[in-house]
């Protein structure tokens, strides 16, 4: 008698097959679960490093907090994007971080909005010569601090400490620039006559760093250490030559717009 093989087999075959089907699935889950904890991606390996460094950051200052972390990124990735900026950090006379954290008023103000109480007359002035307002009132407060009734030791006076001959040949009753709106609107009006003066050698970033530093110590002396024989055309080639408090000056008004620009709408 013939006996089918599929016939004989058929019974016991049908409950293995079944177990198969479950089991083979059981089996691929698990290598799977095991091949992920094998170890982190890439992105989970990049997330801890990045808490692993600001760890450390914090161990290393023990006054910053999350923020001031951040922020500290925010202003490297700034860095980055604008060669001034770079300069600043670099600078040896310079401590960029001591400068950025030195302004408690701004870090404790009520409004976010606001930077100081000369907002409206500083934004009006600054539209009319053509600078970003932040610049402006980055500009006072390396002055003056907004402190209106500011004096310095050569005669300089208020917020943007302004010379009485300065005033007087830009056409203002230097008797008057205590005045806030006058002192502003001299101010802005020598920042505007030095970037105008600067456009003759230079048109690129580097116009508006030595009309800042020409109004710090004056269009002949960056002169002197601007060449183009030499070169020397470039704020990173140039600023060394300077001042040390000329330097300062420039690197203190680039941090302190660039701190504005990212907390301070235009």
């Amino acid at each position: 008698m013939k006996i089918s093989l599929l016939h004989t087999y058929s019974v016991p075959l049908i409950p293995g097959i079944v177990v198969l089907l479950f089991l083979v699935p059981a089996i691929l889950f698990f290598i799977g679960l095991s091949g992920c904890s094998s170890g982190p991606d890439q992105t989970s390996e990049q997330l801890n490093t990045d808490t692993l460094a600001e760890q450390k950051s914090d161990s290393a200052n023990p006054g910053l907090s999350r923020e001031s972390v951040l922020n500290l990124k925010r202003k490297i990735i700034s860095k980055r994007k604008n060669p001034i900026l770079a300069t600043a950090y670099h600078n040896p006379h310079f401590n960029a971080q001591k400068w950025l954290k030195s302004d408690h008023r701004f870090y404790n103000r009520s409004n976010p909005r606001k930077i100081s109480d000369y907002d409206h007359v500083i934004k009006k002035i600054a539209r009319r010569y053509g600078f970003d307002w932040r610049l402006i009132a980055a500009q006072i407060y390396t002055e003056s601090n907004f402190q209106n009734e500011a004096k310095s030791h050569v005669g300089a006076i208020g917020l943007m400490q302004v010379m009485p001959n300065t005033a007087e040949f830009m056409g203002y009753d230097p008797n008057l620039i205590l005045e806030p709106e006058i002192n502003i609107a001299v101010g802005c009006m020598y920042d505007q006559r030095m970037y105008s003066l600067w456009g003759k050698q230079t048109k690129d970033y580097n116009r508006l760093a030595f009309a800042l530093a020409s109004y710090n110590a004056g269009r002949g002396r960056v002169l002197k250490s601007y060449s183009s024989k030499d070169e020397r055309v470039t704020w990173e080639k140039v600023y060394p030559l300077l001042p040390v408090e000329t330097q300062s000056y420039v690197h203190k008004i680039y941090l302190k717009h660039d701190l504005y620009k990212r907390h301070i709408i235009p």
